[in-house]
């Protein structure tokens, strides 16, 4: 964590502050290591304070041994956070905080508590996420491994007759049999006209034949994610719902294409698989990004949108996930993990992508 926690530290000299208070939970973990709930970290220049009550003291001690712990003993963390940091960086110290994780209610507190300077960093600390050291890019590799075989597995038993909530369940148990923490997300099953809702909830809805179901899903492993989207065909489809399938499949090997070192999340990845689903006629029913980073968070930096993106740099992990919803008939969606490297992507996801007709 020494990386991390001098990383941090070089935001805070950028931005001008003596330290900061870090209550996302994906960022405390990054920074400390620490997975329990309840809690806030301080990283000051040459202090890194981890603040949380009795229930979680002992697992602070044994997974953040860098951190110093303050024993949070009320009801008010943040109250107790500002505490430490005044002890510790001074009373008058300029703060940093993460405005996105407080309620009005917290910061109020956090204002009444600390009388130096205050500044909502935004971003900046969960950025520092963005580009994986080899640790992680490992754990993702696994997860991958995990999702595409469990994703296998359960195609295999078949798709016609099933209820798309089972088929959800069946890949929760799948990830268990392969010892996933479990999954990154609740897994989206939808079957004809539902799949046009992009992030449709799987139900008692019955998979009949003819229909394209879509299946998004991912295992999380030693914490980090995985995510890859899969639509089959439960029967023979029709025509034009193939002549769907193969626009999304070309506008996701187009976005794939793109990926790479240097790269523009909007401009060059998106824009690639966006111009050919336009090109097909169907742009206005492409209505989200092209993708989004992956790790710890199954939704992070960096974005690739079709109104906002960032540069992609090597070691950061991210999705290529173009789409297509018509409403009343189907959706089609192929979304891939993929690892951006100096030469190109490279997916992490490998589950094969040509139309599978499953009975």
């Amino acid at each position: 964590m020494n990386d991390r926690l001098a990383q941090c530290r070089a935001l805070l000299a950028e931005l001008g502050l003596d330290g900061v208070v870090v209550g996302e939970p994906a960022d405390i973990r990054y920074l400390s290591g620490f997975r329990g709930d309840d809690t806030m970290l301080v990283v000051g220049r040459d202090a890194a304070l981890i603040c949380t009550d009795a229930r979680f003291w002992e697992q602070a001690r044994e997974e953040a041994p860098g951190f110093e712990l303050v024993e949070a003993l009320g009801a008010d963390l943040i109250a107790d956070a500002a505490a430490a940091a005044a002890r510790r960086l001074g009373a008058e110290a300029r703060l940093g905080f993460q405005g996105a994780s407080l309620s009005y209610e917290e910061h109020r507190r956090l204002r009444r508590r600390h009388r130096g300077r205050l500044r909502d960093v935004g971003g900046r600390v969960s950025r520092l996420r963005m580009v994986k050291d080899a640790a992680e890019i490992a754990a993702m590799r696994r997860a991958a491994a995990a999702t595409d075989e469990a994703l296998a597995a359960v195609v295999s038993r078949g798709l016609v007759g099933r209820r798309e909530a089972d088929v959800a369940w069946d890949l929760l148990t799948e990830y268990h049999r392969l010892g996933a923490d479990g999954e990154a997300f609740p897994a989206i099953i939808a079957a004809g006209a539902h799949a046009a809702q992009a992030h449709a909830i799987p139900g008692a809805r019955i998979i009949a034949t003819g229909e394209l179901v879509v299946i998004d899903t991912g295992a999380r492993v030693d914490g980090y994610c995985s995510d890859i989207t899969r639509t089959f065909a439960a029967g023979e489809p029709a025509g034009e719902l193939r002549r769907v399938y193969d626009v999304v499949l070309a506008a996701q090997l187009a976005g794939l294409a793109a990926v790479r070192d240097g790269a523009h999340g909007r401009g060059d990845v998106d824009a690639a698989a966006r111009a050919v689903i336009e090109a097909a006629g169907y742009g206005e029913k492409f209505g989200h990004g092209t993708g989004h980073g992956v790790g710890l968070e199954v939704h992070e930096a960096p974005v690739l949108g079709r109104t906002r993106g960032d540069v992609l740099a090597a070691g950061m992990v991210c999705t290529v996930e173009p789409g297509i919803y018509i409403e009343g008939l189907a959706g089609v969606r192929i979304e891939d993990t993929v690892l951006v490297t100096a030469s190109g992507g490279e997916r992490l996801t490998a589950f094969p992508k040509e139309l599978q007709v499953v009975a």
